[in-house]
């Protein structure tokens, strides 16, 4: 039996990729005959232009000389070259397509929620296409449970498949050699953060929580390894920023550039504790290496990585709960400064303005507080009223499209603000005490 997965390829930089050459790896080895076709150059034996109804025509084509067919599935290999809604449409209903020439397994990292939530016809389209799949796999139990309801799949169409099974350690070196390869002292207590350098994998958020322990010896270290993957702008800036912040931060070290498969998992071993403060995921290849070499983990309560995570993880909800577990983890207090409830803050505007008198009046200067930013309300769901919550669920999934990269988008200049004002009110308070 001749397989064909369809998939990036090495030596392409991409989370995808490597999770493939993997899983090829472990077919090969135990006598399955698999072929490799990538959308992009790559070691692959094929090549074809997907993204488009004119690329899943030819995979369709293609796919027919074999028995299986394994589609490691994400949005821009379906539809990264669509030119709108009817070209997506198109290549729902011909991925169906594909499913009826041979015996198809999707593996889903990644798909688009809003477009079934606000599109009938796409979810539909999708929900044709999905179940005429032999298989369609997900890694953790939330992504099986959002998959089954956002294409109102039939139960048990959605199955699971262990994101590690097919990794196995690359470096047998230890602790101690890994840090003086590495250049990390022998007594840090060390904080990691790798892979690709964007902004949803919210590296910085880890950074900003290391500058609020209180670590008087300077002991406690997070290292940022990794670059961006392709040369675009907002990558570019992200990086940008997140070298600078790393820069203000003491004890914070960005280290860029693509790592070979040897040297990160070498970073794994060197490190006292994984921290993947990500905004957005699905699931997480790091995690999965993280197990391999027995790595505590910090992750944020995003995607699947909760159902992910190995046992003894700490999966938190916030920047205040990161923070919290960085210094639990390390040994260490957190600073004086605290979070406040968002309650603290008036809404009114006589409210607001009278605080602002209270401040201006408080000795001549308002205190800074940079603790009272915080981040932007969402809209609540809750209601006494039958049948609104839901209304207002439906709502809410409908418009995240729209609001959730403007909120994201004003939490990050929040976190910005909040760290410079920290350093500000530290600034203002080594000047009074040398006037003192």
């Amino acid at each position: 039996m001749t397989e064909l997965m369809v998939t990036p390829y090495a030596p392409y930089r991409d989370g995808i990729a490597n999770y493939a050459v993997q899983e090829v790896a472990a077919a090969r080895a135990a006598g399955r005959d698999m072929e490799v076709l990538s959308p992009l150059p790559s070691a692959a034996q094929h090549h074809l232009r997907l993204g488009s109804a004119l690329g899943m025509g030819r995979l369709i084509r293609f796919a027919r000389g074999y028995d299986r067919v394994v589609l490691q599935l994400y949005p821009e290999l379906l539809f990264g070259a669509c030119r709108g809604r009817r070209e997506r449409l198109a290549v729902w209903g011909l991925l169906r397509v594909l499913c009826s020439v041979t015996k198809v397994e999707l593996r889903v990292h990644e798909i688009e929620y809003d477009e079934p939530a606000g599109d009938p016809q796409a979810r539909r389209l999708g929900h044709a296409a999905l179940s005429a799949a032999a298989a369609v796999t997900v890694h953790t139990e939330p992504e099986q449970q959002r998959l089954t309801e956002a294409f109102d799949l039939a139960p048990g169409t959605v199955t699971l498949v262990d994101h590690g099974i097919n990794f196995s350690r690359r470096t047998e070196t230890t602790r101690e050699d890994a840090r003086a390869s590495l250049g990390v002292p022998a007594d840090a207590f060390v904080f990691l953060s790798i892979g690709f350098v964007q902004r949803h994998k919210g590296f910085d958020r880890g950074v900003r929580a290391l500058d609020r322990l209180d670590d008087p010896d300077g002991r406690a270290r997070i290292y940022v390894v990794g670059d961006i993957r392709i040369d675009h702008p907002d990558l570019l800036d992200y990086r940008e920023e997140l070298d600078s912040l790393c820069r203000r931060v003491g004890g914070a070290e960005f280290r860029p550039g693509y790592v070979s498969d040897e040297e990160f998992d070498r970073w794994l071993v060197a490190a006292d504790c994984l921290v993947l403060p990500y905004r957005e995921i699905w699931s997480s290849s790091v995690i999965e290496r993280a197990g391999i070499y027995d790595v505590p983990v910090i992750a944020t309560d995003v995607g699947g990585l909760a159902a992910q995570a190995p046992a003894g993880s700490r999966v938190v909800a916030d920047d205040d709960a990161l923070a919290a577990a960085m210094a639990e983890v390390a040994g260490l207090a957190l600073g004086a400064e605290t979070a406040r409830d968002a309650a603290d803050v008036p809404r009114e505007q006589a409210a607001i303005q009278r605080l602002i008198r209270e401040r201006a009046d408080d000795g001549g200067r308002a205190p800074l507080e940079a603790d009272r930013l915080h981040h932007t309300p969402r809209a609540s769901t809750d209601s006494a009223r039958p049948g609104i919550p839901q209304v207002k669920r439906l709502i809410a999934r409908v418009t995240a499209w729209q609001v959730e990269p403007v909120a994201g988008h004003l939490d990050e200049v929040i976190d910005r603000l909040r760290t410079d004002l920290r350093h500000l009110e530290e600034r203002i308070a080594d000047l009074e005490g040398r006037n003192d």
